[in-house]
């Protein structure tokens, strides 16, 4: 193996070890918020914190039949990558002038009474609902195309149906907090794709 296939491989291999727990955080949390909230925070983490170290470690040990197909290194597929992986990031730092540490790692939906939040409705929020969301699934197709594995491009054709689930758990939260408001926002602001006006 060269340095550049083993680069390739483990990249690969941290892809499915993050993306996944990553991904059933969010389905630990948002369906079932109102059970965590009278658990408390500490609880909530420290739960969701074990599942994804379970399934982290699940991963890890089924990688040699997980990572079994790989399709070499393609140079064409490194522009798309690149540009993915750009509008990613720039997604996400848009996103990071809006959000405090605090909302990033989900204490508004967790401890309201503490943490209440506010609706997000400017910078890239008054073009995007979910930023980060999209950011994800741009930083994973980057990482797909880079790698070149048939698992990672497997992760990328099951993030979007399960981030698009977590959001309908998600928007329903938000209607109960912020009612009237957020539906009005949630109709006028697309999920998923920016929408840049002139």
């Amino acid at each position: 193996m060269t340095i550049f296939e083993a680069v390739r491989y483990y990249l690969a291999l941290f892809v499915m070890v993050s993306f996944v727990p990553l991904l059933a955080f969010w389905f630990l949390i948002h369906p079932f918020v109102g059970l965590w909230r009278r658990l408390g925070p500490g609880i909530a983490y420290g739960a969701a914190s074990a599942v994804m170290v379970l399934i982290g470690a699940g991963i890890f040990a089924l990688r040699g039949p997980l990572l079994a197909v790989e399709f070499g290194t393609v140079p064409l597929l490194w522009p798309p990558a690149a540009l993915a992986y750009l509008a990613a990031i720039v997604l996400e730092v848009l996103c990071r002038r809006q959000l405090s540490i605090g909302t990033l790692i989900g204490l508004p939906e967790l401890v309201p009474s503490r943490a209440p939040g506010r609706l997000l409705t400017e910078g890239i929020y008054a073009r995007v609902r979910h930023p980060r969301y999209a950011a994800g699934g741009l930083g994973l197709l980057a990482l797909a195309c880079f790698t070149n594995y048939l698992a990672v491009y497997g992760l990328l054709v099951v993030y979007w149906p399960a981030i698009y689930a977590v959001t309908i758990f998600e928007e329903r939260e938000l209607v109960a907090r912020f009612g009237a408001a957020y539906k009005s926002y949630r109709n006028s602001v697309p999920r998923f794709l920016p929408r840049f006006r002139l």
